[in-house]
């Protein structure tokens, strides 16, 4: 079964490119995914981006500012999750690294010592090895550095 895309018209794909930008902030691939969902022909995409970029509807170190803070704060992601996330967007470069590092590695650490005890509460281990790789395993996962993680664990007591 072939499913039938309606095309529409470049001033169209504009104003509706400019409503999905104007509710949250968008990545470039995330418009072109619209755009071929909607049946824009890819002669126009160029031009439409183009011009979303220049009224300032699209913006990609505004979004990787957007995306790194909330995934930090809402999320507790980690930076190499959130890394990964924005390469997976097709984002990479001088303007990741700047937002990565403006973490505060005060507020990185209480992130890490929260998450800590909150699956600390959610696990019944006896054994405090196993519990120590439950949490690592666990925080790896939430994309926390590995030397960082098991620092933290330490000061926790739960590290031999």
């Amino acid at each position: 079964m072939q499913i039938k895309t309606k095309k529409i018209d470049y001033q169209k794909a504009l104003e509706k490119a400019m409503r999905y930008c104007v509710y949250q902030e968008r990545c470039v691939l995330d418009v072109e995914n619209r755009l071929l969902a909607w049946g824009l022909s890819k002669s126009d995409w160029d031009k439409l981006i183009d011009a979303l970029i220049d009224q300032d509807f699209l913006n990609e170190n505004r979004y990787v500012e957007d995306y790194v803070r909330g995934k930090f704060l809402i999320k507790k992601w980690g930076r190499n999750k959130i890394k990964a996330g924005l390469l997976q967007k097709k984002i990479r470069g001088a303007e990741v690294e700047k937002n990565l590092s403006d973490i505060d590695e005060e507020d990185y650490k209480k992130t890490i010592k929260y998450l800590i005890e909150k699956k600390k509460a959610l696990l019944n281990q006896k054994d405090d090895l196993e519990l120590r790789d439950k949490l690592y395993r666990y925080l790896l996962s939430k994309g926390y550095e590995s030397e960082i993680v098991v620092s933290e664990l330490k000061i926790n007591n739960l590290s031999q």
